[in-house]
């Protein structure tokens, strides 16, 4: 399996996918969407991550993201997976979804994992370094057009769990979003 790195030159974007394993649609209902919502917003106020642009979809979610100068991006995203994998876990048991636990059980045992007992998210973030304005726009546009490629809603700022709002209508909401200088 070809492995992606995420180059640490300074504040350089990212675009970063992470995706749940075996494509569960965890993200369907607000106390999991809010998982990674919050978990976003603490890393930002806390770990030093800069968003730039993001959506949370069923399966996935997708982050432009970057790091300042005193933090790296690929310790904020190893932190938010681990931090995030452990509240979705933790929600799946509260809400006694036995099916979901099971399946993570399954990823985690196939993997042979021994320090933990579920595996949530797929291995790679697939991160692509945004090094124009060009390439950054166009992925800003997937980013927020893809809810409604899927057909969840009409229009990208009526998405609630995207920076699309905050972008098309300036309401940074529920992530403040970071410009680029």
């Amino acid at each position: 399996m070809r492995r992606y790195r995420i180059a640490e030159q300074g504040i350089m974007p990212h675009f970063v996918t992470s995706t749940v394993v075996r494509w569960l649609p965890i993200f369907t209902s607000e106390p999991y969407l809010k998982i990674i919502t919050d978990g976003l917003q603490f890393c930002r106020e806390h770990k030093g991550l800069l968003v730039h642009g993001y959506v949370v979809m069923p399966t996935h979610w997708h982050l432009i993201g970057s790091a300042d100068e005193q933090h790296d991006l690929s310790g904020i995203m190893r932190d938010f997976r681990r931090h995030t994998s452990k509240a979705i876990t933790s929600q799946l048991e509260a809400d006694h979804n036995k099916l979901f636990l099971y399946v993570l059980g399954k990823a985690a045992e196939a993997q042979g994992r021994t320090d933990t007992k579920y595996k949530v998210w797929s291995d790679d973030l697939h991160p692509e370094s945004l090094i124009s304005e060009r390439f950054f726009l166009q992925k800003l546009k997937y980013v927020h057009e893809n809810p409604v490629r899927k057909g969840l809603v009409s229009k990208p700022e009526h998405w609630c769990y995207s920076s699309a709002r905050a972008w098309i209508e300036e309401v940074p909401e529920p992530i403040e979003i970071d410009l680029l200088g």
